[in-house]
């Protein structure tokens, strides 16, 4: 058995890294927004964005169709909301950051998701640099983390 000791990882990268994770999920819910919405539009020629659900419509099966896509659309679209609160979280908590190349390399990484090597290019630095402006940038968003709790 080894005795491996981890050092427990830094809540300002973890908080970052979930940037590109959101988008994703906003990406998989738009295009679940859209389907529903296509299965109502499939359903009659013209849709109004009015709650149908329970009313005497219901038994009507192209009414229950519609009031079921509309039904849905609105909980996918109350959890795009959601994501798009927490984007704008961490666009703060970057925005937060005092020093413009350190903002430059946290958005490079978590919001475009590019390595390393392209980062250090991109800002005409050495590699060994870019982490040391990167560990600054990441205590300085770890800052901003803990005067907000």
């Amino acid at each position: 058995m080894e005795n491996v000791i981890r050092k427990p990882e830094n809540p300002a990268k973890v908080f970052l890294r979930r940037y590109r994770v959101i988008i994703a999920r906003q990406e998989s819910l738009q295009r679940a927004i859209d389907a529903a919405y296509e299965r109502a539009l499939s359903c009659t020629q013209r849709l109004r964005p009015v709650h149908v659900s329970g009313g005497g419509g219901a038994y009507d099966r192209v009414a229950e169709d519609i009031a079921g896509a509309i039904d849905e659309t609105e909980t996918l679209q109350r959890a795009k909301e959601d994501g798009d609160r927490a984007l704008a979280e961490i666009m703060r908590a970057i925005d937060a950051v005092p020093d413009e190349m350190q903002k430059t390399v946290l958005i490079m990484r978590y919001v475009e998701g590019l390595g390393w090597l392209e980062i250090a290019e991109k800002i005409h630095y050495e590699i060994s640099n870019t982490y040391i402006i990167h560990g600054r940038a990441l205590w300085n968003v770890r800052k901003w983390m803990e005067k907000r709790e």
